[in-house]
């Protein structure tokens, strides 16, 4: 029987098959290094080919990581890559650090990884339930924004350069607000860097379960970074009460859309107007946390924390690293899963998630002796 008292992570990956339709011979295949958020204090390094027309469109070539320290100190969900710079990313922790009493913010050298910068930050006194930290983040050209899940919510804003914390940004009392209780706040830049999507999950009570409207909120930027809030635009969407919560997100490089997880859906939404136009809903024991697009726009490579039968987890090998999707479709108790990590692929035109899953945590933690579930979230990816 595998441990369950202590959650460690790894990184898995799923990707969905596809409809005749879709499979044409003429079909592109992309390739990329994806850098995804673990609970154990390190990314999941995994090089992918990603073949739609294939009913295993993402192939993984290679499993690695990057450690940025452990689970009790360095637990994450955010990779952040420097748009200025590739090989550099940076990252926010999930948790306190129970050794600082502080969250800790850094950036790692993607070819070496190694810590290029870590600090300790203060949380602010107007926050409190502080149990869950930093999730999503922000760019621009200078700063890096780290998005705390914290009740107050607040957006950090810091120098990229050497980590200097420039000011502390809450929405309360401004045009952002939106006057009722919620369930963490997350975020990401437009690609042009000059609006910030700030997203709220309404809540019955402060930090409480939440009621099923998620508020989107695009802020100019540049206001924001000195300590202004303007908004820009805003939408409300429907999700489902106590199950449905916005995680982290991304705009299609063109900027006509956005994806945004949901934990049982994906929502894909006009990147302009925040307009939906999509709701994806993900199979029972599967739980969407972040969703990035393909350089071109066409797809959506989709985090996925998936329950998986213990027998079905540990026949998972950096070989065979696919996973039917009926399995995921089970109904699995609270007692009879182990929680792995995946990617999905998601057809934009088609309005469809395609293919199979394939598996990037748990072969490494079966490779590794690591009897643990295996938490991902964030993700971010250098293409070739």
């Amino acid at each position: 029987m595998r441990k369950r008292i202590r959650i460690a992570t790894g990184l898995a990956a799923a990707a969905f098959g596809i409809t005749a339709l879709a499979a044409t011979a003429l079909a592109k295949q992309y390739r990329a290094t994806f850098y995804v958020a673990t609970m154990g204090g390190h990314f999941a390094v995994a090089d992918v080919t990603i073949d739609p027309s294939d009913p295993q469109p993402i192939k993984l070539d290679k499993l690695d990581r990057i450690v940025i320290g452990d689970y009790e100190t360095h637990a994450t969900h955010d990779p952040r890559i420097d748009v200025t710079n590739r090989d550099v990313m940076f990252w926010s922790t999930y948790h306190i650090d129970p050794n600082t009493n502080q969250t800790h913010v850094g950036k790692s050298d993607l070819r070496t990884g190694k810590k290029l910068m870590d600090i300790n930050v203060p949380t602010p006194r107007e926050a409190t339930h502080t149990h869950h930290m930093y999730c999503a983040s922000a760019q621009t050209k200078d700063y890096y924004l780290p998005i705390s899940m914290a009740n107050l919510a607040y957006i950090d804003v810091f120098r990229k350069s050497d980590l200097y914390h420039v000011r502390t940004v809450f929405l309360e009392g401004t045009e952002a607000d939106i006057g009722k209780p919620y369930l963490f706040y997350h975020g990401i830049n437009t690609p042009d860097m000059t609006k910030l999507l700030i997203t709220i999950n309404e809540a019955e009570r402060p930090q409480g379960p939440p009621v099923g409207r998620l508020h989107l909120e695009l802020l100019d930027m540049e206001e924001l970074i000195h300590g202004k809030v303007k908004l820009l635009a805003k939408n409300v969407v429907p999700g489902k009460p106590g199950r449905t919560m916005s995680f982290r997100q991304y705009f299609s490089p063109d900027g006509k859309y956005l994806a945004n997880s949901g934990a049982d859906r994906m929502y894909l939404l006009d990147g302009q107007t925040l307009e939906l136009l999509d709701v994806e809903m993900l199979a029972p024991n599967e739980e969407n946390h972040d969703d990035i697009f393909t350089p071109d726009s066409r797809y959506v490579i989709a985090t996925s924390r998936t329950k998986l039968p213990e027998d079905t987890a540990a026949s998972l090998s950096l070989k065979n690293p696919f996973c039917q999707t009926e399995v995921s479709g089970k109904d699995l108790g609270p007692d009879n899963f182990i929680m792995d990590g995946q990617l999905k692929l998601y057809d934009v035109q088609a309005r469809k998630f395609i293919g199979q899953p394939t598996s990037v945590c748990m072969p490494c933690h079966n490779e590794e002796g690591v009897e643990e579930h295996a938490v991902l979230c964030g993700i971010d990816a250098n293409w070739k």
